[in-house]
């Protein structure tokens, strides 16, 4: 009885952490019927083609607008070619480096661009690490590029190359997504892609970051800075058609709320009971999940995460939330006649943003307090 016991505990656990770190099969993205990987609008890709994604909500909000005044993206990958010869991305998200199909990679984003180096590939060589691993030294030229993505990956492999908290973007022990490219681009000899950053001294944001969540972030690396980088060419950038740009600008403008709270004074409140119960479920959950993924390597917290910053991340994020859903059912139900069966026209992106400030202030005095 006590076997069989043991026996459904861990059957339960083994539904959970797969349910819960999202192991399942992956779809498979076989290769087009012309062999050719595509861009949604048709361009064919290349290796070394540069990557830009729009991730959705807040989070791709605030690395869009906040890593470069009107920023776009918020995310850059690269393209490379599989020892297969299949092309594939070379990518690093919040759960780690993935490589991935063009086909895949694109079903993530609502916002995508195709950037290009326009400078002489022959240039390129495989840095010394990379030729003493795969024995090719005399790789070059777009081929090198693709040998060093495939060598980020086997490292990873052998052992994780863990996320990159304090985006360090020349410190290699730890990643973040534009690093990543960018790695691959100046370790074989060619341009950053991703040359101009936002510096922690120069903004309000990054500072007050630093200090309430205890990052130590220097800079913020931005996205959108290839768009002007004059070694690369914007191809085509693409907007899913069915989109609504409404769901960008409420998610800006949620963001931009938040920071102008913290600007005038305000600060988080700390949770009541039952919001410090659940952060504490939270903690308890992370770590029995974490101890028992004996498939992969252990994923530690950061030293920097405690109470105080997940208190911190909690009330911010709860704040602006709150005031997202808000503002979302109060649209559908004033404003959209699909939903609402009124005459209205569905709103702009200014009545957006209005209704947006409306419901931020509303809920204010829950979850922020005077300095």
């Amino acid at each position: 009885m006590i076997h069989r016991s043991r026996y459904l505990v861990i059957v339960a656990l083994a539904i959970t952490l797969f349910s819960v770190v999202g192991c399942g099969r992956q779809q498979e993205y076989p290769l087009p019927v012309d062999g050719v990987s595509r861009f949604p609008t048709g361009e064919a890709l290349r290796e070394g083609d540069v990557i830009l994604a729009r991730s959705y909500g807040l989070i791709g909000a605030m690395f869009a607008n906040h890593s470069e005044a009107g920023g776009k993206y918020s995310h850059g990958a690269m393209v490379y070619r599989a020892a297969n010869g299949r092309l594939m991305m070379l990518n690093y998200r919040p759960t780690g480096m993935e490589t991935c199909t063009p086909e895949e990679f694109f079903t993530r984003y609502n916002r995508l661009a195709l950037v290009r180096y326009t400078g002489d590939f022959d240039q390129a060589r495989l840095p010394d690490d990379v030729a003493a691993w795969s024995g090719r030294p005399d790789r070059h030229g777009v081929a090198a590029l693709s040998e060093t993505a495939r060598y980020w990956l086997w490292k990873d492999s052998v052992q994780r190359v863990p996320p990159d908290y304090h985006l360090d973007h020349d410190e290699h022990s730890a990643m973040f997504c534009l690093e990543l490219t960018s790695t691959v681009y100046r370790d074989c000899g060619l341009p950053d892609p991703f040359f101009r950053a936002r510096k922690a001294g120069e903004d309000f944001l990054l500072n007050t970051a630093n200090t309430m969540f205890k990052a130590d972030v220097y800079e913020i690396r931005s996205p959108s800075s290839v768009l002007s980088n004059s070694d690369f060419e914007v191809i085509v950038e693409w907007l899913r058609p069915e989109f609504d740009l409404r769901e960008e600008a409420l998610n800006e403008e949620v963001i931009a709320v938040l920071v102008e709270n913290i600007q005038a004074g305000y600060l988080p409140k700390r949770p009541r009971l039952g919001g410090r119960m659940k952060l504490n479920q939270v903690f308890f959950m992370y770590h029995l999940i974490t101890k028992s993924m004996f498939w992969r390597p252990k994923q530690d917290l950061p030293d920097f995460i405690d109470t105080e910053v997940i208190e911190n991340a909690y009330m911010m994020y709860s704040y602006a939330a709150q005031s997202k859903k808000a503002a979302k059912k109060r649209m559908l139900r004033e404003t959209c006649p699909v939903y609402a069966g009124t005459p209205n026209p569905e709103p702009t992106l200014d009545q957006v943003r209005c209704i947006v400030r409306e419901e931020c202030a509303a809920r204010l005095n829950t979850y922020m307090r005077v300095r």
